[in-house]
């Protein structure tokens, strides 16, 4: 795998992972910043909000993501389905828990996490 294409995949795999961060029981720290992890899995933004805002966030990622229509239809599907059925998904994937466990404190995954949170902050004004 080359180096853009594992930067694609930890990238969706950090919004992913972000945005599951609280919605998994047993999973969730005290952090306020933390709290803020459950705002994309519970967005009611639209996938294109959620795209429009990545791409105004994180232009890298977006044009990676654009350029790997897989798995933008997989986010897309993932983000087409209402906060409790996105909950249900995550829940039926017992793997994730094991890379929640620890929230990253150092690295290219605490800036992931960043703007993670500012895209779903934003995602409402796209």
């Amino acid at each position: 795998m080359n180096v853009s294409r594992a930067r694609l995949h930890f990238g969706i795999a950090a919004v992913g992972a972000i945005s599951a961060a609280l919605v998994i029981p047993g999973i969730a720290s005290a952090d306020p910043v933390d709290s803020d992890s459950a705002r994309l899995v519970n967005s009611t933004c639209s996938f294109a909000q959620i795209d429009a805002a990545m791409h105004d966030v994180t232009p890298q990622l977006a044009a990676r993501l654009d350029q790997a229509p897989e798995r933008k239809a997989q986010l897309a599907d993932f983000f087409s389905k209402s906060p409790a059925d996105r909950q249900a998904v995550l829940d039926a994937h017992p793997q994730l828990k094991s890379r929640l466990d620890t929230v990253p404190t150092e690295g290219p995954a605490v800036e992931w996490r960043a703007k993670a949170l500012t895209i779903a902050e934003t995602c409402g004004n796209y």
